[in-house]
């Protein structure tokens, strides 16, 4: 009831999540918890914030973002806890890491100061003082089984319109970038793969230009098909359900503002019926009918994360 927690990540068992808080001061730390346990380690300690977490592909390591030396970077630091190593040291903030699926390479976002603009950035972990730039958006998430790499893109530069787009890595660069969802009302933002790389999770926030300078009123989670096929609400709520995440034990973690005080919490959420419906989309239905629920269907049930 007090603070919040946001951010999620879990690691690739589906065992434990990891998660940004303010429960014991106004900067945010970085937890981890095992899910369904009641004991939470906090990670970080710093003054400042860290925040962002993702899961390496071995589950020993986490990267995150803080902004302890004054900009935004890139840090690791083991899950067993220890002193966090710095990878990145830009003039410019670097936030949103995401592991490649054999742990050697971190894809992220920085803002460009020449461009204006955000760009994806990538960096080995073994050698982080060199990066390469592949092209504009937020919020990378590398797939866990191949080389793809979603993410959010402005329809346009300045705006708050984003879309979420695909694209392949070859040789270190960006080949055959592909918009896989947007929306004429509303923002599609943080995309998250699926554990078999076949799906992504996201959320769209209606009207993002009337949320300028402040947190979205309303947001919901959706999945789609990879290749951009098929396209499913999971929370129909008139609340903000924001960072959804898809670990291995089949659920759906995302953060929401539905608690009685309005504070942000981790919630769950069962996606396997809206999974079956963008599914028969892709294997041919007709996407005017797939999304139609059916009154016989069991309910979607949404739990807040013990």
């Amino acid at each position: 009831t007090e603070g919040a927690d946001f951010d999620p990540a879990t690691d690739p068992t589906g065992m434990w999540l990891a998660y940004a808080s303010t429960r014991h001061r106004t900067t945010s730390d970085i937890y981890l918890k095992k899910i369904g346990g009641s004991a939470v380690t906090q990670l970080t300690k710093d003054p400042a914030n860290d925040g962002m977490p993702a899961f390496s592909p071995d589950g020993k390591t986490i990267a995150f973002a803080s902004d302890r030396g004054g900009d935004w970077n890139i840090y690791v630091v083991d899950t067993t806890g220890g002193q966090p190593v710095q990878l990145t040291s830009d003039a410019a903030h670097d936030v949103h890491p995401s592991f490649s699926p054999d742990g050697k390479w971190i894809v992220y976002s920085t803002f460009g100061q020449q461009s204006g603009q955000w760009e994806l950035a990538l960096i080995e972990v073994a050698n982080p003082a060199t990066r390469r730039i592949i092209g504009h958006g937020l919020f990378p998430n590398w797939s866990p089984k191949d080389n793809r790499i979603v993410f959010q893109r402005a329809r346009q530069r300045g705006t708050r319109w984003f879309s979420i787009w695909t694209i392949e890595l070859e040789d270190g660069e960006a080949q055959r970038p592909t918009e896989i969802a947007a929306a004429r009302n509303a923002a599609s933002i943080t995309p998250r793969f699926s554990p078999d790389g076949q799906f992504v999770v996201f959320s769209t926030v209606v009207d993002p230009d009337s949320a300028e300078q402040q947190k979205p009123t309303q947001a919901d989670v959706w999945i789609v098909g990879a290749d951009g096929s098929g396209r499913e609400n999971l929370t129909h709520s008139p609340l903000a359900n924001l960072q959804p995440t898809w670990p291995a034990d089949g659920r759906m973690y995302f953060v929401s503002n539905r608690s009685k005080a309005g504070l942000e919490n981790i919630w769950s959420i069962q996606p396997t019926r809206a999974r079956s419906l963008v599914e028969s989309t892709q294997d041919g239905g007709d996407p005017a009918t797939a999304g139609t629920p059916d009154p016989a269907a069991p309910k979607t049930a949404e739990v807040p994360v013990p």
